[in-house]
């Protein structure tokens, strides 16, 4: 029963920790932490010195208290998930980080370094190694078995180590696709690219997607992960990017290309790229439609005037010979012009709803 709450409340707390840089405000304790990621490649016994801003945004006195945690991903979309240091087997460094576990007064406004210490075990094989250093306003309850108990809304530091070393750094697109296979105009084209991570260190993909049209010309260019977000071991992580446009004819082809990996000098096995392909089609229904019928009449017209001056010309013809009374039967030659017409219109019809119904369908 204490595993399956403490899982469910760590879930909730980790919708405050999203992968990327920058200041956290946790709305329910007044607390506003800076940075929230910490990323360092570190050797084997080093001893790495670090302080964390922390500032009290509420209008009275509040006193924060540190925690430790482990960390793993809680999703696809940035979320991390907190978890107790020792409750699972993985490569974690909360038991690394050295902080007073003391209670830190503030008053109303006041803004104060709290300075941390990781010691890096002289037996740390080379990789990733992860955990968070939180900071909330009501100190944590123990309950048996040492199982730490949330009970206010946290935020903190996510410390993101790689030990230096024959890192694997490995990746592989799992999906890049669109969310139709066509579209009409205006259009808005979504993308999907989801990366992940078969390696034993956190990885950072950022890359392009190139737009061509059916001619190869290049019509869009989109960034992908440009905020530098991480994708963890043994995780997946989603990204997203949409292309707008008011007009677009035919078929194009997207093109991703992500690079990610660490230079040889800085512990990695250098700079690697994946790429994948994508195609869909613009069609701009709203004005091939009445164009289409607008050529059907027309052409339907023309077979009418076309019959009718055939027939007041043999009138014509006719009388000028004398033989009013006489009346022309024409001989069958054959299916008429009008006839063709609108064969060939009809079979044009039935190509374009077929070719429609197997775009869309």
């Amino acid at each position: 029963m204490n595993f399956y709450k403490f899982l469910i409340i760590s879930i909730l707390v980790a919708c405050f920790f999203p992968l990327f840089p920058g200041a956290v405000l946790a709305q329910g304790t007044g607390i506003k932490i800076s940075p929230l990621r910490i990323e360092e490649l570190v050797d084997p016994g080093e001893v790495l010195e670090k302080s964390i801003k922390i500032t009290n945004v509420s209008d009275s006195p509040k006193t924060f208290y540190p925690f430790l945690k482990d960390f793993t991903a809680g999703g696809e979309t940035g979320q991390v998930l907190l978890i107790s240091p020792g409750s699972q087997e993985g490569y974690f460094m909360s038991s690394w980080v050295g902080i007073s576990p003391d209670g830190i007064n503030f008053a109303p406004g006041e803004e104060k370094e709290i300075p941390i210490k990781i010691k890096v075990p002289d037996t740390a094989g080379p990789g990733g190694y992860y955990g968070a250093v939180v900071f909330g306003s009501i100190p944590p309850k123990i309950e048996e078995g040492g199982v730490v108990i949330v009970v206010a809304q946290q935020t903190g530091v996510l410390v993101l180590l790689q030990v230096a070393g024959d890192v694997i750094e490995e990746a592989r697109i799992r999906e890049f696709t669109t969310d139709r296979n066509s579209y009409s105009t205006p259009f808005k084209v979504n993308f999907v690219t989801r990366v992940e991570n078969l390696g034993n260190v956190h990885l950072k993909p950022h890359g392009l997607i190139e737009i061509k049209s059916i001619l190869g010309k290049k019509v869009a260019t989109l960034r992908v992960n440009d905020s530098g977000a991480n994708v963890l071991p043994n995780s997946i992580r989603r990204f997203e990017n949409s292309w707008e446009g008011d007009f677009g004819f035919g078929r194009y082809t997207a093109t991703l290309s992500l690079s990610f990996g660490t230079f040889a000098y800085e512990g990695g096995q250098g700079r690697q790229t994946l790429y994948a392909q994508r195609t869909f089609w613009i069609i701009p229904w709203k004005m091939i439609i009445p164009i289409f019928l607008g050529l059907i009449f027309v052409g339907a017209l023309f077979a009418l005037f076309l019959k009718l001056y055939k027939d007041r010309a043999i009138e014509k013809t006719l009388k000028e010979a004398g033989l009013r009374r006489m009346r022309y039967v024409r001989k069958y030659e054959g299916p008429s012009p009008a006839l063709y017409l609108g064969l060939i219109i009809l079979i044009i019809l039935i190509l374009v709803f077929l070719i429609g119904g197997f775009i869309f369908f």
